[in-house]
């Protein structure tokens, strides 16, 4: 967003000084840079995952906020394999399963080019705070 700020007074300060409307053309990476510098801002900040004594919800870079509720959970099951994203299938005691999938990750990452992911610390959370909320239960 800076970037495109900076290119947007850099287009008014060259018409300007050169005394030619060609460098307002500018405006237009300085508009791009603006909206995609937008749409990650947004990503970044709807990105989350917030664990209660209700439940936990999780929201990614795209996509709805689901959540699921520690009454209507059976179990977190461990991950399978072939879904990198994938951290931990919740089973329902209804007999559903919802796919806990990982908030973002880029496919340029070092541990995604060699071995794959490693989902055991979010999952190692859930699996605990599912354990409190059974304890506390009783």
């Amino acid at each position: 967003m800076v970037i495109g700020v900076l290119a947007g007074i850099a287009a008014i300060v060259l018409s300007v000084v050169m005394e030619t409307a060609g460098f307002l053309a500018l405006f237009i990476p300085a508009a791009l840079a603006l909206g995609g510098g937008a749409f990650i801002l947004r990503g970044a900040r709807r990105s989350r995952m917030h664990i209660d004594s209700t439940g936990f919800t999780w929201a990614g870079f795209l996509g709805q906020q689901q959540s699921v509720r520690w009454d209507a959970l059976h179990r977190i099951a461990p991950p399978t394999s072939g879904d990198r994203r994938l951290v931990a299938p919740a089973l329902l005691r209804d007999g559903t399963t919802v796919p806990v999938r990982a908030l973002w990750e880029p496919p340029t990452l070092p541990s995604a080019l060699t071995v794959g992911p490693n989902h055991a610390e979010v999952y190692g959370t859930l699996v605990t705070a599912h354990q409190r909320w059974l304890t506390a239960r009783r």
